[in-house]
């Protein structure tokens, strides 16, 4: 899988303000959608050039809570409107895509969290979600070989999300943001939990369960405890080099892409993981690393996961 997309197009220039997991700090990334999109479809590409076979679609804060932060007129919602910021997500990803026919990537679109990441408390009313979601699920669908609801804090959130992505009819994985002292999510349910709450979606086609936008240390500790939720589906986790506090500050780790790969996402493999990548905070270097070091051992055993 990719990295983080948002971290990316700041490193590019594209500016990035407010507090992390804020709406306003990545409304800029939104609107590179319909303002920059050639270096939207760029930054996908330096991760599918770095060996990436999976990108996630740039509308993480293409969501109705960011129009609250649009004081500067950044987008015409008559224009644009949520289904259009979405919408411009998916073409540039498939851009990218088309940039490269000789290499087989996915595209995942992104159902990401409707309100301020990493806080649980302003999750909203089911039903309010479940609509919002379809809206999304809807415009993204068109662009997308699967769908991905990230960075989930509650159960609740990602039962609407995966409701909604269901009504696409596209497989799904659903991926939960964790605690970073425990491998519970961000409102201090358990996986167990969140997973119940999941298996009583009806006709959804969830195909992974996955943790992300989390400290790769936990990360490491919540692999084994979906591997043994759901043996039946794929697992997988994309976590961050970048230290996140809701509502705080964040800075970098000095997280080498060889620490990434040998300390954390080895242990994620040797657990089960199939799906492998990075959150905020990982970039193309990082994700060039776990190709390398994926081909390194197909040439030793004469085998691989087809997916990493």
């Amino acid at each position: 899988m990719d990295g983080g997309m948002g971290h990316l197009l700041k490193q590019k220039g594209i500016e990035i303000t407010g507090q992390v997991g804020s709406m306003r700090r990545f409304l800029g990334v939104a609107v590179a959608n319909h303002e920059q999109p050639d270096m939207v479809k760029q930054a996908h590409l330096d991760f599918i050039d770095a060996g990436a076979e999976i990108i996630i679609t740039n509308n993480y804060a293409c969501v109705p809570k960011c129009l609250e932060h649009n004081e500067d007129g950044d987008f015409d919602l008559q224009r644009d409107g949520i289904s259009g910021m979405v919408a411009a997500a998916g073409k540039c990803a498939r851009a990218a895509c088309d940039a490269r026919p000789g290499k087989k990537v996915l595209v995942a679109g992104s159902m990401p969290p409707l309100a301020d990441s990493y806080r649980p408390d302003k999750v909203g009313p089911f039903e309010e979600n479940l609509s919002h979601y379809k809206t999304i699920a809807a415009a993204i669908a068109p662009y997308a070989d699967v769908l991905v609801c990230e960075t989930m804090s509650t159960a609740d959130e990602a039962r609407a999300a995966l409701t909604g992505a269901a009504s696409t009819g596209l497989p799904v994985w659903v991926s939960w943001t964790l605690d970073e002292n425990n491998p519970v999510l961000r409102s201090g349910e358990s996986l167990e939990e969140a997973y119940e709450k999941l298996a009583s979606v009806e006709n959804a086609k969830l195909e992974a369960i996955l943790c992300n936008c989390t400290s790769p240390e936990i990360t490491s500790v919540a692999l084994p405890i979906l591997r043994k939720l759901a043996p039946h589906l794929q697992i997988g986790a994309y976590a961050n080099g970048f230290c996140t506090a809701a509502g705080g500050g964040g800075e970098y780790r000095d997280l080498s892409p060889k620490e990434y790969y040998d300390e954390f996402a080895c242990q994620w493999i040797e657990s089960g993981a199939t799906i492998v990548g990075g959150c905020c905070g990982i970039f193309p270097c990082h994700i060039e690393h776990l190709r390398d070091r994926r081909e390194s051992v197909r040439r030793t055993s004469g085998s691989g996961s087809s997916k990493l």
